[in-house]
């Protein structure tokens, strides 16, 4: 059976592909109540309606060992890959003990914000 596991430490979430077919990428580091967790991975929540704040929310989950395992926190990571929404902005991944969010940028994201810093430089200079 599947749990939550204690907490999460990192997450590097990020957009590929291209405007007509995003890609969310989602990578999360993690620690384990104990050694040996087996099948850990990002879980999404399905929504009916898209979510008011725009974050698309994951459980890191894995399975507890049958047998006890080390008593101390064991690291442990998962990753996702998936169609972006294009209700997107950010992702919200839960542990046992935290939460961690993410805003996510497509690559695309930049060329625009420089290329509305370089209309904005050129006024700039054509008002001097």
């Amino acid at each position: 059976m599947s749990e939550l596991v204690r907490e999460i430490v990192e997450v590097n979430a990020g957009v590929e592909g291209d405007e007509d077919s995003p890609v969310l990428i989602v990578e999360v580091e993690g620690l384990a109540p104990t050694g040996g967790w087996a099948n850990v991975r990002l879980e999404p929540h399905t929504y009916i309606d898209a979510p008011d704040d725009g974050f698309q929310d994951f459980d890191l989950v894995g399975d507890r060992p049958s047998e006890a395992g080390t008593h101390a926190l064991a690291p442990v990571e998962a990753g996702y890959e998936g169609p972006l929404e294009d209700w997107c902005i950010g992702v919200r991944i839960h542990a046992v003990d935290n939460m961690i969010e993410e805003e996510v940028f497509g690559p695309w994201d930049e060329d625009d914000d420089a290329d509305e810093d370089s209309e904005d430089d050129i006024a700039a200079d054509e008002a001097a």
